[in-house]
């Protein structure tokens, strides 16, 4: 006998879909608000689907930000790859992907699981690899304490405008002003 609503087997596109539920409901719900009961519910397979992909949570908790990690990577690629200047492009890269992006900015899936993550070790961890990688990378274009002050200046814009979404003109005003500071080095004071 044969079943009519079985579903062919893809595995890659299930695992993806259970990795995106992952994220969505971290960001809902906290790490906490993840289980595989909840993930193997919104991916539509079982428990034991869930388990053929990811052996536990914590291998699923550390694949969902290892993916999230290299959709963030691939997107700041894509910003440097079409810039003209080279002084402070990944920086630029950097505040066009926290304060604006529709997959990445505020607003966004992955800056409710930022949000979530900002008292993870094992994610605080990860980003501050990936950061210093990325600034090993960029060393000769973006390793200045101006530019460094930049980047911190767009996180604490995401920080404090993620909790006032509908000011999304002060946003653009910030973002603006930031990336215009990233294409010349700031001159040097005489003493």
């Amino acid at each position: 006998m044969s079943n009519l609503h079985q579903r062919k087997k893809q595995p890659e596109k299930v695992r993806q879909l259970i990795l995106e539920n992952t994220m969505r409901l971290a960001a809902e719900n906290g790490l906490s608000g993840v289980s595989i009961q909840a993930v193997a519910t919104l991916s539509d397979v079982s428990k034991g689907g869930v388990f053929h992909h990811f052996a536990n949570k914590q291998i699923l908790i550390t694949a969902m930000i290892e993916t999230a990690m290299q959709k963030i990577d691939q997107e700041i690629e894509k910003y440097v790859a079409v810039e003209h200047d080279q002084y402070g492009c990944f920086t630029r890269a950097y505040i066009e992907l926290t304060l604006t992006s529709e997959n990445f900015g505020i607003g966004s899936l992955w800056s409710a699981l930022c949000m979530t993550f900002i008292s993870d070790h094992t994610f605080c961890q990860q980003w501050n690899q990936w950061l210093e990688q990325r600034l090993v990378k960029h060393q000769i274009t973006d390793q200045s304490m101006h530019l460094q002050l930049l980047r911190y200046a767009a996180d604490g814009a995401w920080l404090i405008e993620g909790f006032k979404p509908n000011n999304q003109h002060k946003l653009i005003e910030i973002k603006k002003e930031l990336i215009q500071q990233t294409y010349h080095a700031p001159s040097q004071l005489k003493n």
